[in-house]
């Protein structure tokens, strides 16, 4: 398959004179706005696929005016091509693939409604989409719509301009590689969550370096805030998300501004990476090792549709951790645990490569990027093909990710609730959580080729050859009888207070490494744990100790509400996630299988 981000990194754009972007100044050269192009785009989709669909973000009363101002050009010529191409989609992750390449060559466009490209757009298919989009534009007199909801899309640009602001990119990257002669320029959509992508065109003699798109939604980043949980979507599933948030404008901000530096990475690293090739794909083992452990993620993770993608995204991510590190070190190691747990084992090393080679830059005074090629060569040496195995196991934490993705291989996942609960409300309550994820899981395994088991069973009526099989536990010990056989050997278990109430406490012998999201936006990330809690819900996942190469999956609260906080458990990238009224703790640990 031709390489994803080689059309959009690599190709200069050289054409017609285009405007420069007409957002906020952060800077003299750094402007982010909700663009008019991903916006149009943004209607035209909503209008095609409804409220309902998966990509569309609730924004409230937006919403309603946008179904109240566009309701004449529902059938419009633009809305009837954008809903033929995106069907054909085979998956949803090819439609997420297909919705971010549309907005990319929007991007290479002047305002609507004349949508004159100034980039080079070669595909047909665009082409006369662009023409549609310029009639839809012109005859719903979309620019007047579009500036008379400025107030609206400052609930997304004030937390861009904020993040922009603690590190602006134009003072950072001149660090490190010649920006006399860039300009940074952030483009996103408000009403859709369209896909987020690097926009580095070569324009008007000028290099632009940005991004288009949202934030990355939720399966690789801690979105755990209201004003996430408002606009993440699940564009690789469709799936619902779990109510487990703070209320922190801090931490949306590190969100977004990590997004940024993923992106600003692309810009340095790609074009040495794509000139050795070679050496890069000399790395491929690095990705074999994670398909190997991680089949289905490989599958419906775009960046694993030929066997180097994630040595490109680990070379930005690395961007990411190096830059932030600078602005909170906490939350640049918590963003470290969660690249190791989508399966980034290097990632330590090639944060430790930038360390060395931005010192080497600024000494000889040469650009960062040139230093591609010696960097992955050290990065072979550092972690060598035949070691690869060793340090995946060494390094990767145990997650509901990992296991959900061998449910998968093993062809089988057992959803099992408990029984105990003398108040039968409770036991029925349970019985639903289990069946919702059960039905949840169903939906996250049709992209597989192969077919999966999804039962739910009583604990009463778990056999022998049930407690060999991957495992979902729903409830606590007084509810769930496997439960309460096996939590004396997991990292956490709750203890009756008294009073009805019931601790989640730590098991000390386990090795875990924890951050906790507060509600303090100057602080939203610390190092630590909650201690012991009430009034608490958790997920968490360790390998099964009757069957080590499974796993278990425990959802479970103090009471039968917070068990059912947890419905869909497919998007979580820590060992164990506890939401709480005092704050979300993320912990990770280790388990290597005994033969590694």
């Amino acid at each position: 398959m031709r390489r994803l981000w080689a059309l959009i990194i690599l190709t200069l754009f050289i054409g017609a004179a285009a405007p420069q972007a007409t957002g906020y100044d952060v800077t003299e050269r750094v402007s982010v706005e909700i663009s008019p192009n991903s916006e149009l785009l943004s209607v035209v989709y909503y209008l095609a696929f409804g409220r309902s669909d998966p990509f569309v973000i609730d924004r409230g009363g937006y919403l309603d005016e946008v179904d109240s101002y566009f309701a004449p050009y529902r059938n419009h010529r633009a809305v009837q091509m954008l809903r033929e191409h995106l069907e054909k989609a085979v998956s949803i992750s090819e439609k997420d693939m297909r919705l971010f390449y549309t907005e990319y060559y929007l991007l290479l466009c002047t305002e609507p409604p004349e949508l004159r490209p100034w980039g080079n757009i070669d595909d047909p298919w665009t082409l006369d989409f662009i023409e549609a989009l310029r009639d839809f534009a012109r005859e719903s007199d979309f620019m007047t719509f579009y500036r008379t909801h400025q107030d609206y899309y400052w609930e997304d640009l004030g937390i861009y301009v904020n993040a922009l602001s603690l590190l602006p990119p134009d003072g950072f990257m001149g660090r490190y590689t010649d920006v006399s002669n860039v300009r940074f320029e952030f483009q996103h959509p408000f009403l859709v969550a369209i896909h987020g992508h690097s926009f580095n065109p070569f324009r008007d003699g000028v290099q632009v370096y940005g991004a288009g798109g949202m934030v990355p939604l939720v399966r690789r980043d801690p979105q755990r805030t209201v004003w996430s949980y408002r606009t993440a979507r699940d564009t690789m599933f469709g799936l619902p998300l779990n109510k487990d948030y703070v209320n922190n404008t801090g931490l949306d901000e590190l969100i977004y501004l990590g997004f940024v530096y993923h992106e600003l990475g692309h810009d340095i690293t790609l074009p040495g990476l794509y000139a050795n090739y070679g050496d890069t794909y000399s790395l491929a083992y690095l990705e074999d090792t994670i398909e190997e452990d991680m089949p289905y993620l490989a599958r419906y993770d775009i960046h694993f549709w030929d066997r180097t993608g994630m040595i490109y995204e680990g070379f930005a991510d690395g961007w990411l951790d190096f830059a932030l590190s600078g602005v909170d070190p906490d939350y640049a190691a918590l963003a470290v645990w969660l690249q190791r747990a989508w399966g980034e084992f290097w990632i330590d090393e090639v944060l430790q490569l930038y360390g060395e080679y931005t010192a080497m830059s600024v000494q000889n005074s040469v650009p960062i990027g040139e230093y591609v090629d010696e960097m992955l060569t050290d990065l072979r040496e550092m972690v060598p093909q035949e070691e690869a195995r060793k340090f995946y196991e060494e390094r990767v934490p145990v997650t509901p990710l990992r296991a959900f993705d061998r449910s998968a291989v093993d062809g089988r996942v057992v959803v099992v609730y408990g029984t105990q609960n003398p108040d039968p409300l409770g036991v029925e309550r349970d019985m639903e959580t289990a069946e919702a994820i059960a039905e949840n899981l169903r939906v996250f395994y049709a992209q597989w080729n192969g077919t999966i088991e999804v039962q739910i069973k009583a604990d009463a009526n778990v056999t022998n050859d049930d407690l060999g099989s991957n495992l979902v536990l729903v409830g606590g010990p007084y509810s769930n009888a496997l439960v309460n056989e096996l939590d004396d050997n997991f990292p956490l278990r709750f203890v009756p207070a008294g009073n009805g109430h019931w601790i989640l406490e730590k098991n000390h012998d386990w090795e875990v490494y924890s951050y906790i999201l507060t509600e303090n936006a100057d602080d939203p990330v610390v190092t630590g744990e909650l201690g012991d809690v009430t009034g608490a819900a958790v997920i968490m996942a360790v390998r099964n100790p009757y069957a080590p190469g499974n796993y278990i999956v425990w959802v479970a609260g103090e009471d039968r509400n917070l068990t059912a906080l947890f419905q869909n458990p497919t998007y979580y990238l820590s060992s164990y996630e506890i939401w709480s009224e005092k704050g979300i703790e993320m912990g990770f640990y280790v388990q290597p299988l005994a033969s590694s």
